[in-house]
């Protein structure tokens, strides 16, 4: 494989950088969840960097097939500590408006897909020129974020829910998309270049650190939507 261009690697570097330094202050100053969850996804930003940059993951022909086993760990984790654990409630009292303005963090990993794409190092399929549609939901992130700061989230708990509902359809399309393209020898879709590039490090925080956070932000803002909607039904009734 050619080398990862340098502007490419320190994107990839100092993006989910970015997204888990931000996320750890949320956790401090906005919620009452305990700072391991920020350890734990640190230590397997760590683990999954190390895994990428020793070459265990680029080989293909290899068993177990790491790369979809540590994607399916991640969401595993991912979605307990969203939706099931006792941490759940605590991380839904983050306002909304802030998790759907952190979205917004797709529009630069859309901005450096297609980069990769123009350098023949990932197929145009999995850019906004070709199958991924991400980039909408980053761009909207923002314009959302604002309405909401405004408006206040009980008039819009029914926008974010549509929203976060599609968020989550379109960030699986390229989830799937990037997993069966991988050039495993039980590969089912062919693209027009492989995605061999998320087996190298940095790119492969793009599966174990980013996509994560989109699925986790999306499920938090949907219980906090779900939670809010509750809560006015219990008053109104008891009105």
């Amino acid at each position: 494989m050619p080398p990862i261009p340098i502007d490419i690697t320190i994107g990839f570097i100092l993006l989910p950088l970015v997204v888990l330094t931000t996320f750890s202050f949320l956790l401090v100053t906005r919620s009452r969840s305990p700072i391991w969850i920020v350890a734990v996804m640190a230590a397997w930003a760590i683990f999954t960097g190390a895994m990428a940059f020793s070459g265990e993951l680029a080989k293909f022909n290899s068993f177990p097939p790491w790369i979809p086993l540590l994607v399916l760990a991640q969401l595993a984790f991912v979605f307990w500590l969203g939706w099931a654990s006792p941490w759940s409630k605590s991380l839904a009292e983050i306002p909304q408006y802030i998790l759907v303005g952190l979205q917004c963090f797709r529009i630069p990993v859309e901005l450096l897909l297609a980069t990769l794409a123009t350098r023949r190092l990932l197929a145009i399929e999995m850019t906004y020129y070709g199958r991924n549609f991400d980039v909408l939901e980053g761009i909207t992130a923002v314009a959302l974020a604002i309405w909401l700061k405004r408006c206040g989230e009980n008039s819009l708990r029914h926008v974010v829910l549509v929203w976060n509902l599609t968020g989550l359809s379109l960030v699986t399309v390229v989830l799937v998309h990037g997993l069966l393209s991988v050039p495993y020898p039980s590969q089912l879709l062919h693209l027009s270049v492989p995605t061999f590039i998320i087996a190298h490090f940095p790119v492969v925080w793009l599966l174990t650190v980013l996509v994560p956070m989109a699925y986790l932000l999306h499920l938090v803002s949907i219980k906090r939507c779900l939670a809010k909607a509750l809560a006015s039904s219990k008053t109104g009734q008891d009105s």
